[in-house]
C-alpha cells in the first residue's frame, strides 16, 4: 500500500485552482491539472466556514479515505484538489464514495 503524496505549498494549490479543470456535485468539487510527475498529488482544503476544527478535520479524513480507496485505479500524473461543500457534513460515507468516483470518472482519471 503506497502513501498518498500531498500538495503542500500554497502556490501549488493556487496553480491548480487557476489552471485546472473543475467538476462539482452537491457535496464535492474536484479540481484536476496534469503535472510532470509519474504520480498523483492530492490536496484537500476545507474552509473555516464549514465549522470548527474538529468538524473540518473529520471531513478532511473522510475525503482522504475515500480517495485512498480509488487511488490505485487512477491515471498517474495529476494534481488533484478536493473542496467539500457544506452538505458534506451530513453526507454518509457511501455517498461520499459514490460522488468522488463519479467526479473522478468525469475528469477522466478513473476507468470503469
Amino acid at each position: 500500500m503506497k502513501k498518498t503524496v500531498s500538495l503542500k505549498r500554497n502556490d501549488d494549490f493556487q496553480h491548480v485552482f487557476r489552471k485546472g479543470k473543475t467538476k462539482g456535485s452537491s457535496i464535492l468539487v474536484v479540481f484536476v491539472m496534469p503535472n510532470d510527475m509519474c504520480f498523483n498529488r492530492l490536496g484537500v482544503t476545507v474552509s473555516k466556514k464549514m465549522g470548527k476544527a474538529v468538524l473540518r478535520n473529520k471531513l478532511r479524513r473522510r475525503i482522504k479515505e475515500a480517495f485512498r480507496l480509488f487511488e490505485q485505479d487512477l491515471v498517474a500524473g495529476h494534481d488533484i484538489v478536493i473542496l467539500p461543500k457544506p452538505d458534506l457534513a451530513q453526507a454518509k460515507f457511501n455517498n461520499i464514495l459514490k460522488t468522488l468516483k463519479f467526479l473522478l470518472k468525469k475528469q477522466g482519471l478513473l476507468d470503469g
